[in-house]
């Protein structure tokens, strides 16, 4: 009986820390793609700034030019 609860004991905290590995692999993996969609919002921003500012730089250009 005491054996049988010892292997079940072991056997437990075994998958529990299969368990807790899993879950630490799985948070890291969905840090990892959290930071990149977050610099892929940034660079979307960035270039959405650089885009407002070329036409506006070509609408001064075009004013001088007039």
């Amino acid at each position: 009986m005491f054996r049988a609860e010892a292997v079940f004991r072991i056997e437990a905290k075994k998958e529990r820390d299969e368990a807790v590995d899993k879950m630490s692999m799985a948070m890291k993996q969905h840090n990892k793609l959290v930071a990149e969609r977050d610099d892929l919002r940034n660079e979307i921003e960035r270039k959405q700034r650089l885009a407002i500012q070329a036409i506006a730089a070509r609408g001064n250009m075009k004013e001088h030019l007039d």
